[in-house]
């Protein structure tokens, strides 16, 4: 791949999708479930998990959401796709890996299908929908009949979603859909694999990124997502996604910020 394109950063409100190259390695605990792709044959991602004493290198990796792992993408092109909170899409390709290594998944069949979708929406720049609407097919090719989402949990993540500026307490929330607190937290945490404060906050990353593709700075979008300030939003992408805003935002090829709620990408 000789051509230089954009970065692309889409933003949907089920999913987020991350194609273009990462400049160091990451130690991250994700808010989402995620797949990792690299776009590089010839350079494969290596990862390493609590536990492991050698890296494994691979093309693709399904990473369940609060693990803790170290990333290596060599500088390749990537694409990181964030999966859906309520864990269909992570049920469906978990069907697809022929490899794991404790709740790590990788080498997914069908690579080169992906790796196909991945590059005509980098090298096509694609639009937010039709983005959307070829990934959707590919992740949830072969989600289980038998997998179940909890209305309840589907309420307290539009809940949390609906009212950023209230800070909403888990009290609150259990309140709304009937439950206790303890029974809530459980149920929650077994939907998304993520505890409720980690969840608003990965949420509030989405938003932080959807207001700075609307132009706000960094500053006022964190703020208007919810963030105290700049610094607690830059230290909860760190901590989730294991790099600084600007690794992203600051890169020499540039990079796209496509969401649907802006004219002209949808």
């Amino acid at each position: 791949m000789s051509e230089i394109y954009p970065s692309l950063l889409y933003l949907w409100d089920k999913r987020t999708l991350y194609i273009g190259p990462l400049f160091e390695p990451l130690n991250l605990s994700q808010g989402a479930a995620t797949l990792a792709f690299s776009l590089s044959p010839d350079k494969p991602i290596s990862f390493l998990i609590e536990g492991q004493s050698e890296p494994i290198k691979c093309r693709s990796l399904l990473i369940p959401a609060g693990l803790s792992i170290t990333i290596d993408t060599q500088d390749a092109i990537i694409a990181n796709c964030n999966l859906d909170a309520l864990g269909a899409d992570f049920d469906s390709l978990s069907r697809h890996m022929q490899c794991h290594k404790g709740k790590v998944a990788y080498k997914i069949s069908g690579e080169d299908d992906f790796a196909s979708l991945f590059l005509d929406m980098y090298t096509g720049q694609m639009s937010s929908s039709m983005a959307y609407e070829r990934l959707d097919t590919m992740l949830l090719s072969e989600v289980g009949s038998e997998y179940n989402v909890d209305s309840r949990v589907v309420d307290v993540i539009s809940m949390i979603k609906n009212t950023i500026d209230d800070n909403l307490s888990v009290e609150d929330l259990a309140s709304a859909v009937n439950l206790s607190v303890p029974r809530l937290v459980q149920l929650f945490k077994q939907q998304t694999g993520v505890p409720i404060r980690r969840y608003r906050l990965w949420h509030r990353l989405y938003v932080t990124s959807v207001k700075m593709g609307q132009g706000y700075s960094l500053t006022d979008a964190a703020i208007a997502s919810g963030f105290t300030d700049s610094s607690h939003c830059s230290h909860t992408f760190r901590s989730m996604l294991g790099m600084k805003p600007s690794l992203i935002l600051s890169q020499p090829n540039k990079i796209r910020i496509i969401t649907p709620y802006l004219r002209g990408v949808a």
